[in-house]
């Protein structure tokens, strides 16, 4: 079995990043203010990312399942990630966005989402969530309400971590709330790897991931950070490293779909782990979807 526990969905990019308005153009293209960018491949003609064509491309990979992953960075995407969990029931489940800022209020909602929708979970990606709040970070106290749900209903939280700052946040809140899965997306992502590999940070995070049971890997992005050619001799390291210390139940494969192929194909994503890392068939079982079978899709 392969899961997939980070792939974006949406019929339309409506958001705003780096204080900026960001929308789809056409063929793959995005607009940021006055600039374009490559957002998508260029063979997304409509600058969106449907549902049917992510089922299209796990059949067409062997992919069984898939996490519907939130981000600001895209938009709010609730509504059409309801409409693709009750269209595709037993392949995917799809994660819930709240504005975090809102702290009780944002609560209220999240706490509704899962009484009434088949969403699970939460999404934090640091810069879009505080990019309009420079001096709010996920840890503070009128925030966590928020993950006082989260902690009150099991539900997991995914998050991509930009700084230092982030990272001293995750242990706070790991500690304050016990019953909460956190999924650590890109391997500790920006905070770790912008602008080259920050080991102490890196290390830091292997250490809580070993360490705490409820604390895990997703491995997708890593090669976005260094300018290499697939096979991605960094980012298999990377990955290789953290198996040897985590162990291959901390870890969750994830390709971070559609963005991801502008630098490689869904099949590459797959074999990254599967034929560049070395890790035995039998523990790549657990990475490239047991363990996400086991923690998300035990009733599918």
């Amino acid at each position: 079995m392969i899961i997939d526990i980070h792939a974006h969905v949406c019929d339309t990019i409506a958001a705003i990043t780096q204080g900026e308005p960001l929308r789809s153009l056409r063929y793959g293209l995005a607009q940021i203010g006055n600039r374009k960018v490559q957002f998508f491949p260029p063979s997304f003609e409509n600058s969106n990312s449907p549902v049917e064509v992510l089922i299209a491309q796990m059949n067409a990979s062997g992919v069984d399942k898939a996490l519907l992953m939130a981000n600001p960075y895209y938009g709010y995407t609730n509504d059409y990630f309801i409409e693709s969990v009750n269209k595709y029931p037993d392949r995917l489940k799809g994660i819930a966005l709240v504005d975090l800022l809102k702290g009780k209020e944002a609560a209220e909602e999240l706490a509704g989402i899962y009484d009434s929708t088949p969403l699970i979970g939460f999404k934090i990606e640091t810069d879009s969530t505080f990019q309009c709040a420079k001096n709010k970070h996920m840890a503070d106290e009128d925030l966590l309400p928020v993950f006082d749900v989260m902690n009150a209903y099991h539900q997991p939280c995914f998050i991509h971590m930009f700084t230092g700052r982030d990272i001293e946040d995750l242990h706070k809140l790991t500690k304050l709330f016990p019953k909460i899965l956190f999924v650590l997306c890109h391997m500790g992502a920006d905070s770790c790897f912008a602008g080259g590999l920050h080991n102490d940070r890196f290390d830091d995070l292997v250490e809580l991931v070993r360490n705490n049971p409820m604390v895990y890997f997703d491995t997708s992005t890593v090669p976005v950070y260094f300018k290499e050619e697939y096979p991605y001799q960094t980012s298999t390291a990377i990955i290789r490293n953290a198996y040897e210390k985590v162990g291959p139940e901390k870890m969750m494969w994830s390709s971070d779909y559609p963005g991801m192929l502008n630098h490689a194909t869904y099949d590459q994503l797959i074999h990254l782990l599967d034929r560049h890392t070395g890790i035995p068939q039998s523990d790549l079982d657990l990475i490239m979807g047991e363990n996400a079978r086991r923690l998300f899709f035990k009733d599918v």
